[in-house]
């Protein structure tokens, strides 16, 4: 069954999507925050890194909720999903380098 928005067969993953999209949201905007927390707390540059991090996975993850083809709702997935995960990451390093 298609969805009747673009044609795809994105019908039956739709309430997949809205909860991924919503959980990227707001994980995205944690992560952000704690980015923002780190640099009142312990100032150093490194803080930067998680913050556009997050900001691209808000942008990917905003985009991938008008995506209309199956090859960008994929590419867009994974692209929300690297940055996410690099926003984590990046967390921890800046973290560790802030407080050497």
């Amino acid at each position: 069954m298609a969805d009747p928005r673009n044609g795809s067969p994105l019908f039956d993953a739709d309430a997949i999507l809205r909860k991924a999209y919503f959980g990227v949201w707001l994980l995205s905007l944690v992560f952000a925050g704690f980015a923002i927390w780190g640099i009142v707390r312990y100032p150093h540059w490194s803080w930067a890194v998680p913050i556009a991090a997050a900001v691209v996975a808000l942008a990917a993850n905003h985009r991938l909720r008008t995506a209309n083809r199956r090859g960008e709702t994929v590419l867009l997935g994974g692209t929300t999903l690297l940055f996410v995960v690099a926003s984590g990451v990046m967390l921890g390093v800046a973290l560790r380098l802030a407080r050497a």
